[in-house]
């Protein structure tokens, strides 16, 4: 796979991002006046999904890791297993960011998923900002892109570089309940999605539907279980205290449809009547 693009525009990011973020710029009224931490302390959580992309069922399992850098930053690292399409899908994803909780998040995040069908790498940089009841955010970076099997999105070849993105909105009715709807742009297509999450009554346990379309006759449904650590607090406290979205679940339903026939099966043409004297083997 040809990562060696990714490399300086990587390396470029970095430096523009971690510049900017010493000097306070991108970050002022953010990070830089910000009165809580990044992150409010050692967190994370782990999730099981079961359903369908492109009608074909998966199942997987995803997990994060945050960790406060002093007052101002977080990182988060990111994993995932999930198994479709007659293959396993491993995923591993981080981030590095600045966040003021109270006001919105700035950093630069990357993933690696591959499997035996597809390899999908992705750098770039992530932002959200934070009203009382709704979070806007987005997230734009390099796409290298390699499909080992056949594919309907036209002009998608193996080694092909795009831009992947998402623009999303989160609303949140109650403390504990989230309504995301969002953009995605994979492969120079258009996708939409929307996903609710409810935390329960239970301390930490959270239940959430994933739903979403696309061109090329793209769908998927997905549900699953959500389990957080790291202290008793609401959804909206731990979306904005706590771990950013796992950057490979988020793109888990296009990625894997890179790879796949989103296209209805054909049926085979119906059988030649035999003539005497044809030369068809039926004869």
């Amino acid at each position: 796979m040809k990562l060696f693009p990714t490399l300086p525009l990587f390396a470029a990011l970095a430096a523009a991002s971690v510049t900017q973020l010493c000097a306070g710029e991108p970050v002022k009224g953010i990070a830089a006046a910000a009165t809580e931490p990044a992150v409010s302390g050692l967190n994370g959580k782990l999730d099981a999904n079961y359903g369908a992309i492109n009608r074909s069922s998966t199942r997987g399992v995803a997990g994060t890791l945050s960790v406060p850098l002093g007052q101002r930053f977080g990182a988060q690292f990111d994993g995932l297993y999930q198994h479709g399409f007659a293959t396993n899908i491993f995923g591993v994803g981080t981030h590095f960011f600045a966040r003021d909780p109270g006001k919105g998040l700035i950093g630069l995040v990357s993933s690696w998923t591959t499997s035996q069908k597809f390899t999908d790498v992705i750098v770039g940089a992530e932002g959200e900002y934070y009203f009382k009841r709704v979070t806007l955010g987005a997230v734009a970076g390099y796409d290298n892109y390699d499909s080992h099997v056949p594919t309907t999105f036209p002009g998608l070849a193996t080694h092909q570089s795009f831009v992947a993105a998402r623009l999303y909105a989160a609303v949140y009715p109650v403390e504990d309940l989230m309504v995301r709807l969002e953009y995605q742009s994979r492969f120079n297509h258009n996708f939409y999605m929307a996903h609710v999450e409810w935390q329960t009554p239970m301390k930490g346990v959270a239940i959430y539907a994933d739903g979403g379309v696309g061109e090329n006759g793209y769908a998927h449904l997905l549900g699953g279980l959500r389990i957080y650590f790291g202290g008793d607090k609401s959804l909206k406290d731990r979306h904005r205290q706590d771990d950013p979205d796992n950057v490979n679940s988020t793109f888990i339903g296009t990625n894997s449809a890179g790879s796949t026939n989103t296209a209805p099966a054909q049926e085979a043409p119906p059988p030649q009547d035999c003539q005497s004297g044809c030369s068809c083997e039926c004869c």
